[in-house]
């Protein structure tokens, strides 16, 4: 399943398993395409994690949640 279905599905479905990880991995992923990928800005860090997961998802994420999606986000995919 693509990552945005993933975290549609989590969003719409408060009791759904591993939610706030897959909000997370939506945040990290907006935080990437806003402050660093391709417009050559910093590079997205926690802060920018937590506070988009909070402004687009109405989550809190801890500091280590946020770090480890935007991990997760730039860790190359294999395959």
């Amino acid at each position: 399943m693509m990552l945005w279905q993933l975290v549609v599905a989590a969003y719409s479905d408060p009791l759904a398993e591993d939610r706030e990880n897959i909000l997370a991995w939506g945040a990290a992923e907006l935080a990437h395409s806003r402050y660093g990928g391709e417009l050559g800005g910093l590079p997205a860090n926690a802060e920018d994690v937590i506070w988009i997961a909070w402004e687009e998802f109405g989550i809190r994420l801890d500091r280590t949640t946020a770090t480890e999606a935007l991990e997760e986000r730039r860790r190359p995919i294999s395959g």
